[in-house]
């Protein structure tokens, strides 16, 4: 089981290569997602600590993904 530390950092590893892979810059992510870039920063960073499950949803709107891509590998 994974600590909460190493959850952090293994979903914004998630959402930061997701993010390239569609050649997205934090400003835009930040504007489809409505997520600030600052704490946008500190999720791609595993330092966001307070996320919650919305957070999945969000992420796999932006993406256009299904919500259990966004938690791959965790």
């Amino acid at each position: 089981m994974l600590t909460e530390e190493e959850f952090l950092k293994k979903f914004g590893e998630n959402i930061r290569e997701f993010r390239e892979e569609r050649n997205i810059t934090i400003e835009e992510l930040s504007v489809i997602t409505g997520i600030r870039k600052e704490y946008l920063k500190k999720i791609e960073a595993g330092k966001a600590y307070g996320l919650n499950s919305n957070y999945i949803f969000i992420f796999a709107k932006a993406f256009k993904i299904k919500p259990h891509e966004v938690v791959t590998g965790l």
